[in-house]
Parts: C-alpha cells; structure tokens; sequence
C-alpha cells in the first residue's frame, strides 16, 4: 500500500449520503456495500484455499510491469496465490459487480490463477467469460483450475496481452465488461485503454485494478478519467470503475464502501 495515496483518497472519498446520481447510489447500496454472503462466493474461494495449501512449484514468466521481456523464475503456487491473486474482499466485490450487471461477454487481462475469472463467471454464469494470461505454466494451472470447479467453458488464452486482446477484439468480439490487471505500467494500461475502446457496447463497464499502485498507475487513471468518450468513473481506491453509457452525466466520484 502507498501510504501517502492512501491518506488522500481516505481525506477524499465520499460516502453513499454525498451521492446524488440514482444509478451510482444503487450501485453503492446493492453491489459496494452488499455484506451478505452468495453462493456464487464458494468456487473460486474453493480455489484459493487450494492453492494456499499447495506445494507445487511453477514456472513463472512475470510481464508485470509491460514489456515482451519476462521475468522467469521458479515459485511456489501457495505464494502466487497468497500474494499475487485476488484477495477476498476484492474478489467478491468483483462478482457482485459481475452479478448485478450479467455481463454477455467479459474480458480479464490478467489471469493467475483463476480466481478473479472464477468469481466474475460463477456469478453470471450466462456469461462468455475470455481471460489472457502471458506465463504457459500459470495458465495450464488457471485452466485445471476451471475445470475442477466445473467452469471448464471459460476461454483462456496464453499469450502477450499486446498480441492476444487484438487479435480478439478484431474478430468482432464486443466485451460488456474488461477487468484490467496485469502490467501495472503506465503506457501499457493506456494502449489497453485505447485498443478496448472502440469495442466497447454503450452498456460497458471496465475495472483496472490497482489505479493507485503508483505515481505512474495514478497518473494512467487521471488520463482514462479525462477521455471524452468516460462518462462516470468510480474510485474505491484498490479498483476503478469506468462506465461509458451516454445516458449518465459526467462525474468522477472517490467513494468509501
């Protein structure tokens, strides 16, 4: 956590009462602010709880912070999983999100091991969930993962996400909803930025993880937040959400949930 960030956005987020947009007050009361259990909790954490316990050792091949060069070394699945996937809390927020829109098509840039991919998908189980992952081991994992908890219809692709998200996107597919997390990179979650773009359905919802992991990662938000085709964005600090429907005023919101 950068504690500074940090300090900022508690000194900045509002909470549901400042709210005055209908659409961004129901979003906050059925989806942020949901602390009920769901069912459609238990496969990915199912997951997870594997994968803590595991003592297989991979081979990881990092594109982290952009690049074509990868970073490759030996790493045991437990710590991927205690230090790399997504945690509960975020986790299940995804899937409530996830939930609450039923998205058709949902895109993930950013595997791991499953777990985020697990939650968008067990929560709208209609949906056609594609998620891309750079390193072959995690991804053949990330799939047996899938399959053990019966969701082996979710699409992996193994590849750069530079080269894979392209050759989708010009095949005609429209995501309803993209989960950006992977390259916590300045230029490279812009160039994702820009090349989803002009995909995307007025109904679209993307998610970047991690918008205030850096300076640079902050200043990657500022710039998505200032492009005229954004409508809403929505900051709860460890995610931001961007919304591109033409029906919502333009309005940047901070919120604490």
């Amino acid at each position: 956590m950068r504690f500074r960030a940090y300090i900022h956005y508690l000194l900045h987020a509002k909470s549901r009462y400042s709210v005055h947009s209908p659409f961004v007050f129901d979003l906050m009361e059925n989806v942020f602010r949901d602390r009920h259990y769901h069912e459609y909790y238990y496969p990915a954490e199912t997951v997870r709880k594997l994968m803590l316990h595991s003592d297989t050792t991979i081979q990881m091949m990092d594109y982290g912070m952009g690049g074509k060069k990868a970073k490759d070394y030996q790493v045991k699945v437990s710590q991927i999983a205690r230090y790399s996937a997504k945690g509960k809390k975020n986790g299940r927020l995804l899937a409530r999100i996830s939930s609450y829109f039923s998205p058709a098509v949902i895109v993930e840039l950013g595997t791991s091991l499953g777990i985020s991919a697990l939650y968008l998908k067990a929560a709208s189980p209609s949906s056609i969930v594609h998620t891309i992952e750079g390193s072959t081991e995690v991804a053949a994992l990330a799939r047996q993962n899938f399959q053990q908890a019966g969701f082996s219809d979710i699409h992996i692709h193994t590849g750069l996400f530079e080269e894979v998200l392209p050759n989708l996107l010009k095949n005609g597919l429209k995501p309803d909803l993209v989960f950006i997390d992977g390259n916590h990179n300045k230029e490279s979650t812009l160039n994702y930025f820009g090349g989803i773009l002009p995909s995307l359905t007025p109904q679209s919802i993307l998610i970047f993880d991690d918008i205030h992991w850096s300076k640079p990662m902050e200043e990657a938000w500022e710039n998505v937040q200032q492009n005229p085709l954004v409508r809403v964005c929505i900051d709860l600090y460890w995610m931001g959400l961007v919304f591109v429907n033409t029906a919502l005023s333009k309005q940047n919101y901070i919120l604490r949930i």
